[in-house]
């Protein structure tokens, strides 16, 4: 990423400067490079080696298939080895497969996850908001947020826990219909003609080409119809939130539970490890509802119940005592 000519490679094709043909020829050429197997395979010593010399060995052990002839233009002059060689050093750092690399040269490009049949796939999305993607469902949403509003689209069902952020609104758009939140919980399903939003906490709009705009508030639900182009309130709600929350870890109330027992929960939940540096934190009782509430908001909340203090570097989190002042 230091690298200058790597970095002009990268903003040419963010501007879509390189030609169609060549923007095809280097994703599939960041694809040849995304062999978890072949890097797996090399042996530890060359791995290492690769860290400091051996570059273009490297990459001809993992591009096990002819790289794309505009690529291999690229990288045929000595100035363009030392892109290589950058690209390389991007790989063994971390970003080693084509989706992450990709994460670097085009951030806000559009991704879709599926779940199948009976299976629920949980995913954070890149501002902290989880997703609890249903059975039979998709979901397509950018790798990365930009400046404007959160939008994704949903086939399906899902749970949403977004994250508040006044500035950024969160729009889920089903067939016609749009459901718009500053942060809050709710379950959407969808049939493709019908679509119930249910909601758990906060408040959402609902809104669609041809009908007008309607609020729901917590434990209202309503239900689109898009053959007529119409939305309603369900007066009697026939979903419970333990049958929309059913198979997510949404439930984080908690009634004087000990930390050890509280911390796999969270790690669970957001995707993270927590590493209780003082052992005696971990036989503490807490008494708190963290249902809804971001990573931060929930750290945050312990350490002031329990007097602590956190760390939170990237994945992991430092929960220790607070120091005396």
């Amino acid at each position: 990423m230091n690298n200058k000519e790597l970095k002009t490679l990268i903003d040419k094709y963010q501007k879509g400067a390189l030609s169609a043909e060549e923007s095809v020829q280097l994703e599939q050429w960041l694809d040849a490079m995304a062999d978890e197997q072949a890097f797996e395979a090399l042996p530890e010593a060359e791995k290492e080696a690769a860290r400091t010399q051996g570059y273009e060995r490297l990459l001809a052990r993992i591009d096990k298939t002819s790289r794309p002839t505009v690529i291999r233009r690229l990288f045929t002059n000595a100035r363009s080895v030392k892109i290589a060689a950058s690209v390389a050093c991007l790989i063994i750092a971390g970003f080693l497969f084509k989706n992450s690399l990709l994460n670097v040269i085009a951030p806000h490009r559009l991704t879709a996850m599926t779940s199948t049949a009976g299976k629920i796939k949980k995913h954070i999305l890149s501002d902290g908001s989880i997703v609890w993607l249903k059975g039979n469902s998709k979901l397509v949403f950018p790798v990365t947020f930009g400046n404007g509003s959160r939008t994704v689209t949903l086939q399906g069902e899902a749970l949403f826990e977004v994250a508040k952020d006044a500035a950024h609104p969160f729009q889920i758009h089903c067939g016609t219909l749009t459901t718009t939140v500053l942060g809050t919980s709710f379950n959407i399903r969808s049939t493709g003609t019908e679509t119930q939003v249910a909601v758990l906490t906060g408040k959402i709009s609902l809104s669609a080409p041809q009908s007008g705009k309607i609020i729901l508030l917590p434990n209202q639900q309503a239900t689109y119809s898009e053959p007529a182009a119409a939305i309603a309130k369900d007066h009697n709600n026939s979903a419970s939130v333990h049958e929309l929350t059913k198979g997510t870890e949404y439930d984080m109330a908690f009634n004087d539970v000990r930390i050890a027992d509280v911390v796999p929960r969270i790690e669970k939940k957001f995707d993270v490890e927590i590493d209780l540096q003082d052992a005696g934190i971990r036989n503490n009782l807490i008494t708190a509802d963290f249902t809804d509430q971001s990573l931060k908001s929930t750290m945050e909340m312990i350490s002031q119940a329990l007097n602590l203090e956190f760390e939170i570097k990237g994945r992991s989190i430092l929960l220790k005592l607070k120091k005396e002042s």
